[in-house]
């Protein structure tokens, strides 16, 4: 239990620290498991962000978005106004007000809004290891445990796209590692063809058998009757949910979709259209911010109490899933994380202590912060010269 004196010594410090220095570390070829019968990728890259305090804590943060502008946003433009407000790491939302609102809104937007992202998941790193509490719990701690799915069978660096027997066979052995969800793309051809994609499928719920979840991300790329098609086909599967299936979330099209479908419609991950739009047009049953890509924790506390009001749960669709367990444990409304084969073995290569799915669920971190550290040596050996 904390005595007064520690009460009065954690009111100080918090009140006094002070953001001085932000570094962004460029990440190259760090060697990753490859996904399962395959040899690639076996290497990835991270955009990696250090936040340092004037107490000498240090937060960490890493991005889905690894472009070069989004490293120049923060040595240039982001990083030498922060450090010169003196800004206390706690006021994370004053340091979005520290710029232009109308730079974030136009096209330099995803860059930015990321970048800011990054800064703020580390300060809310810090300000766990400064309270000595995991960030979930700063946040409400609804809950120690968090469901989940693994995402699979994406093809990278040139290599050929999934057949349907390899998916086939991917989906199988994770099934045999204890994972209870899958997840597959869908859309992808260069014409998406609902038929080829219900084949495909349709082998995976042959090969995994009817007690498995599985689900579909269309990443934006159907239009609205190829997207209904696909959905007609596939309600025989037991389909748990499909994701971002139409072009740029437009919230009327989704709406028609859940009205012509019983598979859930989930949306948000990729911000075209708001979360305040989608749930306002009643487009989608899930809603899927994602704190690492859209405004960091922050941001991701304001979509999910909006979504609360409209009795919507919160998912998640993104390779980020260690960070964003935090979200989904904190509040009453969170919800599924999604792990990324791809993304969670970079996550593995990177951080030490990484939450592993176990009987599809994972088992959140009570270190304080994130309780997301990188490797010893790791930013040494891999930064890009």
């Amino acid at each position: 239990m904390l005595n007064q004196t520690m009460l009065y010594e954690t009111s100080v410090l918090v009140g006094k620290q002070k953001i001085v220095r932000i570094q962004a570390h460029n990440l190259k070829n760090i060697p990753i498991t490859p996904p399962p019968f395959r040899d690639r990728p076996n290497v990835e890259g991270a955009l990696l962000l250090e936040v340092e305090t004037s107490d000498g804590i240090i937060g960490w943060a890493t991005s889905g978005y690894t472009h070069h502008v989004a490293i120049d946003l923060i040595d240039k433009y982001l990083a030498p106004r922060i450090i010169g407000e003196q800004t206390d790491p706690f006021r994370t939302e004053r340091i979005p007000q520290l710029f232009d609102r109308h730079t974030w809104e136009r096209p330099l937007g995803r860059a930015l809004v990321s970048a800011l992202a990054m800064i703020d998941i580390a300060c809310w790193d810090i300000k766990g290891k400064t309270m000595g509490k995991p960030v979930h719990h700063l946040i409400g701690g609804a809950r120690d445990r968090v469901p989940v799915y693994v995402t699979h069978g994406a093809a990278y660096d040139g290599a050929p796209v999934y057949s349907a027997e390899e998916l086939a066979a991917e989906a199988a052995h994770l099934v045999t590692l204890g994972n209870t969800h899958l997840k597959n793309t869908v859309g992808r051809q260069a014409i998406p063809d609902p038929k080829d994609d219900y084949l495909r499928m349709a082998a995976m719920r042959e090969a995994v058998g009817p007690g498995i979840q599985l689900s579909m991300d269309g990443n934006l790329r159907m239009s609205l009757p190829q997207a209904v098609e696909l959905c007609n086909r596939c309600e025989e599967l037991d389909i748990s949910f499909i994701e971002e299936p139409v072009h740029y979330n437009e919230p009327t099209n989704l709406r028609h979709l859940r009205s012509r479908t019983k598979i859930s419609v989930a949306a948000a991950e990729n911000e075209k259209f708001s979360a305040r739009d989608l749930l306002v047009a009643d487009a989608v049953d899930i809603i899927q911010p994602n704190i690492n890509n859209d405004g960091g924790l922050t941001a991701g506390l304001r979509t999910a109490a909006l979504a609360r009001a409209f009795n919507v749960p919160l998912g998640h669709g993104n390779g980020n899933g260690p960070h964003n367990i935090a979200l989904h444990a904190g509040v009453g409304n969170g919800g599924l994380v999604e792990y990324h084969f791809h993304k969670w073995m970079s996550y593995n290569a990177i951080f030490n202590d990484v939450p592993q799915p176990d009987k599809g669920w994972l088992d959140v971190s009570q270190e304080p912060g994130f309780g997301l550290e990188p490797k010893d040596g790791l930013i040494k050996e891999y930064a890009a010269r």
